[in-house]
C-alpha cells in the first residue's frame, strides 16, 4: 500500500533539492546548449527524451531518479565522444548523484 504524503504529492520535485524537475531540466538544457558543438536539443530518434510539465514538454532533457538523459544535435566535425564528454562535463554539476547519458540524435552542418 502506498501512503499519500506531502512528498508523494510532489513527484516533480528533484530529490534532495526541492527544485521542480521542469526547472532542473531547463537549467540542464541551458548548460548542454553552452557547448560550442551543440546546435540544439532533441527528443532523440524515438522522441522520448523530454521532461513533462504544464504546457508543452521540455524536449531534449529527461530527468529520472538515477539518470539524466540529454539529447543533442551537434555540429559536424569533432568526434562524437569528445562532444558527449563536453556536454557531460557541463551538465554534471547540476546532476547531483545521477548518471548523465548523452544521446547524439542528429548531426548538422554548423556552417
Amino acid at each position: 500500500m502506498i501512503s499519500w504524503t506531502e512528498e508523494a504529492a510532489r513527484p516533480s520535485a528533484a530529490a534532495g533539492r526541492g527544485e521542480p524537475l521542469a526547472e532542473l531540466a531547463e537549467r540542464i538544457g541551458a548548460a548542454a546548449a553552452a557547448c560550442p558543438d551543440v546546435l540544439g536539443l532533441t527528443a532523440g530518434p524515438r522522441g522520448w527524451i523530454a521532461t513533462y510539465r504544464a504546457g508543452p514538454p521540455y524536449v531534449g532533457v529527461a530527468v529520472h531518479d538515477a539518470v539524466i538523459e540529454v539529447g543533442v544535435v551537434v555540429r559536424y566535425g569533432r568526434p562524437f565522444t569528445e562532444i558527449a564528454e563536453d556536454v557531460r562535463r557541463l551538465v554534471r554539476p547540476l546532476a547531483g548523484r545521477r548518471t548523465v547519458d548523452v544521446v547524439i540524435g542528429d548531426v548538422a552542418d554548423g556552417g
